[in-house]
Protein backbone atom coordinates (compact mmCIF):
# COMPACT_ATOMS: atom_id res chain seq x y z
CA UNK A 1 0.00 0.00 0.00
CA UNK A 2 3.04 2.46 0.65
CA UNK A 3 5.39 0.67 -1.41
CA UNK A 4 7.20 -0.06 1.68
CA UNK A 5 7.77 -3.93 0.48
CA UNK A 6 10.63 -2.52 -1.31
CA UNK A 7 13.01 -1.53 1.62
CA UNK A 8 15.28 -3.74 3.15
CA UNK A 9 14.68 -5.57 6.35
CA UNK A 10 15.24 -3.13 9.06
CA UNK A 11 14.33 -0.18 6.85
CA UNK A 12 10.94 -1.90 6.50
CA UNK A 13 10.68 -2.52 9.71
CA UNK A 14 11.23 1.40 10.79
CA UNK A 15 8.63 2.42 8.14
CA UNK A 16 6.07 0.22 9.54
CA UNK A 17 6.27 1.07 13.14
CA UNK A 18 6.09 5.01 11.98
CA UNK A 19 3.36 4.24 10.68
CA UNK A 20 1.51 2.85 13.23
CA UNK A 21 2.63 5.66 15.47
CA UNK A 22 1.20 7.63 13.40
CA UNK A 23 -2.11 5.89 12.88
CA UNK A 24 -2.08 5.78 16.88
CA UNK A 25 -2.23 9.49 17.29
CA UNK A 26 -4.45 10.11 15.20
CA UNK A 27 -7.07 8.03 16.49
CA UNK A 28 -6.11 9.45 19.54
CA UNK A 29 -6.67 12.98 18.28
CA UNK A 30 -9.72 12.19 16.88
CA UNK A 31 -11.58 10.46 19.40
CA UNK A 32 -10.33 12.89 22.06
CA UNK A 33 -12.18 15.16 20.01
CA UNK A 34 -15.26 13.48 19.36
CA UNK A 35 -15.74 12.78 23.81
CA UNK A 36 -14.79 16.68 23.94
CA UNK A 37 -17.90 17.26 21.51
CA UNK A 38 -20.28 14.60 22.13
CA UNK A 39 -19.34 13.69 25.90
CA UNK A 40 -20.69 15.79 27.72
CA UNK A 41 -24.54 16.09 25.81
CA UNK A 42 -24.31 11.95 26.76
CA UNK A 43 -23.43 12.79 30.09
CA UNK A 44 -26.44 14.92 30.06
CA UNK A 45 -28.58 11.62 29.04
CA UNK A 46 -27.24 9.37 31.37
CA UNK A 47 -28.04 11.45 34.33
CA UNK A 48 -30.98 11.73 33.35
CA UNK A 49 -31.12 15.85 32.56
CA UNK A 50 -32.01 15.50 29.14
CA UNK A 51 -33.62 12.86 26.57
CA UNK A 52 -31.66 11.46 23.83
CA UNK A 53 -33.32 12.60 21.31
CA UNK A 54 -33.11 15.60 22.65
CA UNK A 55 -29.63 15.69 23.03
CA UNK A 56 -29.27 13.62 19.55
CA UNK A 57 -30.64 17.46 17.77
CA UNK A 58 -29.14 19.56 19.85
CA UNK A 59 -31.52 20.71 21.75
CA UNK A 60 -30.47 20.40 25.58
CA UNK A 61 -28.02 23.07 26.33
CA UNK A 62 -26.55 23.73 29.86
CA UNK A 63 -27.94 26.93 31.61
CA UNK A 64 -25.40 29.43 33.11
CA UNK A 65 -26.06 28.35 36.81
CA UNK A 66 -25.17 24.67 35.79
CA UNK A 67 -28.82 23.21 35.19
CA UNK A 68 -30.26 22.15 32.15
CA UNK A 69 -32.30 24.50 29.56
CA UNK A 70 -35.58 23.22 27.72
Amino acid sequence: MFGIETLGGNAQAAVLVGIVLVEALLLYVGYGGLETLLGPRFRRVLEGQCAVLDALLMRCKTAENGGVER
